[in-house]
């Protein structure tokens, strides 16, 4: 065999050949996929995942994709990645992950692989630079990263970002990236992710987008419609039955996997294979930058059926998750959030005179939220007093509230103002600045209060390291067993709104564990629920509510205390 007969001289010739007559672009992409990369041996082929074409055609400068788990997206942008950095000379991407362990792991697992499949890919890669983090194709480089606080964006510019698993992210830390495309003239964005909490993450990106659903053209009646599993989805014999309510042990009492989808206009079976399918733009008019995708398990009807639906919704602990996972649908339920209903009948129009103790929870920024709590001696919890302060007046107002009150514990947190905070400290030592933790052990709040020692080169320190998320969820519980209350004032609706605003969310840690932590949403503001966290955890550091300490007891025995009824001005404190 001759030099010119060798596979990888062709491979390198062929490599040659198509950049010199630029025989691809971004805009063939999927035909560069096809030709250049394999999977089990096989040339890659979009056979039952046809959807994928129209994904890869679609040079938006962001594109946007909302879907269901082992849908094959994730694999899909691996070798759109990858096809970028061969196509394109001088190619940056950042490809993210929630943590530096799964960025990893897709690199070994994902990336490698289609590498090592493709003789032309390999032919580009640098072995110099081939790692765990980073590829050079070509003149072109690949970065995989975590999306933690503890892992920093790369400090190189950018020209493509992919922001995998988007609501598994540390959002924080997806919007430093953004900064990396500044000098880029292609400054492009895939973001791709199941969903989670509505309004949310990819739901919330995928809603400020030009929407695509990929809709069946009905073969009986010629009608058009996205198919949904709970309006769409019928079990012979069970037509009627609420998908929701199905358990595991009814499974051998149904036709499940006889399942089917009907079409809504004709009640009969269409066929939802490639030639009845059709991408249709929701709302084409609208100006969006970004170019969004839904991608839902009926996209790809040879691989997965409504009867494998069906059996696969009894599989999960929380049915929010198969909505999530399984559906890719976002969804909540009472674990993810506090509501109106929660709220609304902890609200109390009378203040009296009593035995108690009143402590105070300040939030600061440029207008401070404060609460006057006032702690009874069978464990309630009142809030006597909101206001929202000027951070200007707020050491002033603080005083006069302190007086005012009479109270007894503070709890402020120390930043973003922390001079205002040693100051009011300075003036009472009973003030106690906080800083937010997350710790897997069992404390809520650990105080540290230490006397000034100029022998020992010591200074004063009056600090709670408050375990956030562990203290939300404590609140929650205490909140729906009525054993918080708040007296009615100007205030009760921002207060209700400020408290339904955080959501009770899952991210992956740096140990790669599936926790769950409170996040705010995009819009709205939190102000007034960290100044109840504040509050509360004044009261417990008071030690005056003997009930309040056994929180483990009464979340076992109380599950919903009625609001105390006929309040009167011998039962709870007022102003001093």
């Amino acid at each position: 065999m001759s030099l010119l007969q060798t596979p990888d001289f062709r491979n390198h010739f062929e490599r040659l050949k198509a950049a010199t007559l630029n025989k691809f672009t971004s805009g063939t992409i999927p035909e560069w996929i096809c030709k250049h990369t394999f999977i089990n041996g096989d040339p890659f082929s979009f056979k039952d995942h046809e959807y994928q074409e129209k994904i890869l055609r679609d040079e938006s400068q962001e594109v946007v994709i909302i879907k269901p788990s082992q849908v094959g997206i994730s694999e899909l942008s691996c070798r759109l990645a990858l096809a970028l950095c061969a196509v394109l000379r001088g190619y940056t991407i950042a490809y993210t992950l929630p943590t530096a362990g799964f960025a990893s792991t897709f690199m070994r697992t994902r990336v490698d692989p289609v590498i090592q499949g493709s003789s032309y890919l390999a032919d580009l890669l640098h072995t110099t630079t081939d790692n765990a983090e980073v590829k050079r194709i070509g003149d072109s480089y690949l970065y995989l990263k975590g999306s933690q606080s503890s892992n920093a964006p790369i400090s190189i510019p950018c020209d493509h970002l992919f922001h995998d698993e988007l609501d598994f992210s540390d959002m924080d830390v997806i919007s430093q990236y953004q900064s990396r495309l500044t000098h880029s003239k292609y400054k492009r964005k895939h973001k791709l992710s199941t969903p989670t909490i509505p309004k949310r993450g990819i739901d919330r990106e995928f809603a400020s987008s030009r929407r695509h659903y990929s809709l069946v053209k009905c073969n009986h009646c010629n009608h058009s419609f996205v198919p949904d599993y709970f309006d769409h989805v019928k079990i012979p014999g069970s037509e009627t039955l609420e998908l929701r309510s199905i358990k595991k042990e009814m499974l051998p009492k149904l036709r499940y996997t006889e399942a089917y989808v009907e079409c809504p206009a004709c009640k009969k079976k269409p066929s939802l294979q490639p030639r009845h399918r059709e991408w249709v733009c929701e709302n084409p008019s609208e100006s969006f930058t970004a170019s969004g995708y839904q991608i839902t398990p009926f996209d790809a009807p040879n691989i997965i059926t409504p009867g494998y639906l069906i059996e696969a919704s009894t599989q999960y602990k929380r049915y929010t998750d198969f909505e999530n996972f399984g559906l890719g649908r976002p969804a909540e339920d009472k674990e993810s959030t506090l509501s109106r209903t929660d709220l609304e009948p902890l609200l109390i129009e009378t203040q009296g005179i009593g035995y108690g103790s009143y402590v105070m929870g300040l939030d600061m920024g440029l207008l401070c939220h404060c609460f006057i709590g006032f702690c009874t001696h069978d464990g309630f919890l009142i809030l006597v007093h909101s206001e929202v302060i000027p951070v200007h007046l707020v050491r002033q107002r603080r005083k006069e509230l302190a007086v005012q009150y009479r109270v007894r514990m503070t709890v402020v947190d120390s930043m973003p103002y922390l001079e205002t905070v040693i100051a009011m400290q300075a003036e009472d030592k009973n003030l106690f600045g906080s800083v937010y933790v997350r710790q897997k052990g069992l404390e809520m709040y650990m105080v540290k209060d230490q006397d000034e020692d100029a022998e020992k080169g010591k200074g004063e320190v009056r600090q709670v390291n408050i375990n956030r998320d562990k203290v939300l969820d404590a609140l929650m519980e205490l909140i729906r067993s009525r054993l918080i209350l708040k007296v009615t004032d100007e205030n009760d609706e921002a207060w209700m709104t400020q408290m339904c605003d955080m959501k009770r969310m899952r991210e992956w840690t740096v140990d790669q564990e599936l926790s769950f932590i409170w996040k705010k949403s995009e819009e709205g503001n939190d102000h007034f629920h960290h100044a109840l966290i504040y509050t509360w955890v004044a009261s417990q550091m008071l030690g005056v509510s003997n009930n309040a300490l056994m929180l483990p007891f009464l979340m076992q025995k109380i599950k919903l205390a009625p609001a105390p009824s006929g309040w009167d001005r011998t039962m709870f404190g007022g102003q001093g």
